[in-house]
């Protein structure tokens, strides 16, 4: 399973609906995307952040397993984001190559976000 961007960013304010879905994904090996990692350093870049709130991302990173980004994944986003472009479902494009991580390594995308994954049909979806 892959983790998105609005997972994590619920694990760190302790969001009461992912407290159990934490303690299952510990025997499932999860993953995040390097977009991901990029998302969460952005945010905490962008945001007025204290030490112990980015000490807090950094330490959450260090225990997922990451996929790289790779020419695969950028192939696969950009035929991806084609095709949403061209029906007129256009989506973040980071929200594009993390779908498109997912559909490389066959991983379904825990998120918040399912307006935007739905919108990729061959992405498979998990919401909470």
């Amino acid at each position: 399973m892959i983790l998105d961007t609005t997972f994590l960013v619920d694990v760190l304010r302790g969001a009461e609906p992912v407290a159990d879905l934490v303690s299952d994904l510990d025997e499932e090996a999860p993953y995040v995307s390097s977009i991901t990692v990029m998302d969460l350093h952005e945010g905490v870049h962008v945001a007025d952040t204290t030490e112990t709130q980015r000490d807090a991302v950094a330490e959450l990173l260090t225990e997922i397993n990451e996929l790289p980004f790779d020419r695969d994944c950028a192939m696969a986003a950009g035929r991806l984001n084609a095709e949403l472009v061209s029906a007129g479902e256009r989506i973040d494009e980071t929200d594009v190559m993390i779908a498109a991580t997912a559909l490389v390594h066959d991983y379904p995308v825990m998120t918040r976000n399912v307006d935007h994954f739905e919108r990729a049909d061959e992405v498979e979806v998990v919401s909470y």
